[in-house]
C-alpha cells in the first residue's frame, strides 16, 4: 500500500512548441487531488432506414480537469501562476528573489505558456500535452490551509507509460501557507485588517476550446485562446463595522447609491491579499488595483454574532496601473518561470 502512494503525483514541464513534450525539466507538485480526464462526445448517426443507430464515432477529443493543493511558494506554484498570468519578471541579487507575474496581453509568442502535464495514478503515468491553465481559485479560511485550485485544458490524452518512468521529487523546504500567514489590505492601507474572517477569489481566462480546433484533427491544434479575463471573489467579515479601522469597506458605503468602488490611483492597490510575511523567503501576494463591491449580506440569529459577507469583482485600472492585477511570489528560484 505505501508503494501505491509513492506512485501518485502530478508533474508538468513548459513546452516550447504547443503540444510537444520536451521530455525533461519536470516539476512535481504536492497536490491534494486531481480530476484530469480525457473527454469526447459520441457522434451517432440516425438514418431513417433502420430502427436503431448503426454508426458512431468520437467527436472532438480533449482533456480537462482540476488539481487542488495548498498554497506554497515553490516551483510548481510558479508554473501555475505564469500559466494564468503570462509573464514573470525576476528581481533581486540573492535569495529570496521576487517573481512578479503580470498579465501578458499581446506578444509575438503565446500570451500564456503551455505545459506537458503528467499524472501518476498508481499503475500508469498519464500524459496530457498542450495543457494550459484556464482558471485558478484561491481561498483562505479561519483554521484552514490556504488553498488553490487550477483548471487545465489540454489535447486528447497521449499514450500512457509504466509507473516509475518519472521519479517524483518534492520541494520539502517550501512550507504550506495557512490562515495565520494570510493578510488582507484595503485601499492601499499599510496595515492589514483584522476584521476579515475568510476570502476567496477566482481568476478565469474563459478559454475558447471550440476555436482551438480545426478540420482534419480530432483534438486541439493550438492552445485554446484566452478570452475576457474575469476576476471575482467573496470576503466575509467577522463583525459589522461602523467605522473603518484599516480602510475596510463599510456596510453603509456598500449600500449607498451606486455602491462602492475602491481605486486609490497612483498605481496603488485597492485590495492586497498576502500569504506569508515580508521578512520570510516564501510569500505570495495578489494585488488588485480597482475593485467594485456587490451588495453586502448581513444577518443575525438567536445564537450567532452578526457578520457581513460581500462579493466583489476586479476591474481594469485604465490610465493608472493599466492592469487588473499582478502577483508577487518570493522564493529561492533565481530564474524566471
Amino acid at each position: 500500500m505505501p508503494q501505491a502512494f509513492d506512485n501518485r503525483f502530478v508533474a508538468l514541464t513548459k513546452e516550447s512548441t504547443y503540444g510537444t513534450n520536451p521530455g525533461s525539466g519536470y516539476v512535481f507538485g504536492e497536490v491534494d487531488d486531481e480530476s484530469i480526464r480525457h473527454q469526447f462526445d459520441l457522434l451517432t448517426r440516425e438514418d431513417m432506414s433502420r430502427y436503431g443507430s448503426a454508426e458512431s464515432h468520437a467527436g472532438k477529443e480533449f482533456s480537462e480537469g482540476d488539481i487542488n493543493l495548498s498554497l506554497m511558494a515553490d516551483n510548481f506554484m510558479g508554473h501555475i501562476l505564469v500559466g494564468i498570468m503570462g509573464k514573470d519578471t525576476v528581481t533581486g541579487s540573492g535569495a529570496p528573489y521576487s517573481h512578479t507575474f503580470t498579465e501578458q496581453e499581446a506578444s509575438s509568442s503565446l500570451d500564456t505558456p503551455s505545459f506537458s502535464l503528467v499524472v501518476g495514478r498508481e499503475e500508469h503515468e498519464h500524459y496530457y500535452l498542450g495543457a494550459v491553465v484556464n482558471s485558478i481559485s484561491v481561498s483562505a479560511n479561519l483554521n484552514e490551509y490556504a488553498t488553490i485550485g487550477a483548471n487545465f485544458m489540454a489535447k486528447s490524452e497521449g499514450s500512457t507509460a509504466n509507473i516509475g518512468t518519472l521519479s517524483p521529487s518534492f520541494a520539502t523546504a517550501s512550507p504550506s501557507l495557512y490562515f495565520a500567514n494570510a493578510k488582507v489590505f484595503f485601499n492601499n492601507d499599510s496595515t492589514a485588517s483584522d476584521a476579515v474572517k475568510s476570502i476567496s477569489f477566482d481568476i478565469n481566462l474563459n478559454r475558447d476550446g471550440d476555436n482551438a480546433c480545426g478540420l482534419g484533427s480530432t483534438t486541439y491544434v493550438r492552445a485554446p485562446p484566452a478570452q475576457r479575463r474575469e476576476i471575482s471573489g467573496t470576503i466575509e467579515f467577522n463583525r459589522y463595522l461602523t467605522a473603518a479601522v484599516e480602510s475596510e469597506p463599510l456596510y453603509t458605503q456598500m449600500v449607498a447609491t451606486d455602491g462602492l468602488e475602491l481605486n486609490p490611483g497612483s498605481g496603488n492597490t485597492a485590495l492586497k491579499v498576502q500569504f506569508g510575511d515580508d521578512s520570510t523567503a516564501d510569500a505570495i501576494t495578489f494585488n488588485f488595483y480597482k475593485i467594485r463591491f456587490e451588495a453586502p449580506e448581513s444577518n443575525v440569529s438567536g445564537r450567532d454574532s452578526q457578520t457581513v459577507s460581500v462579493g466583489f469583482i476586479a476591474l481594469y485600472d485604465d490610465g493608472d496601473a493599466n492592469k487588473m492585477m499582478d502577483i508577487v511570489m518570493k522564493n529561492a528560484q533565481s530564474a524566471a518561470y
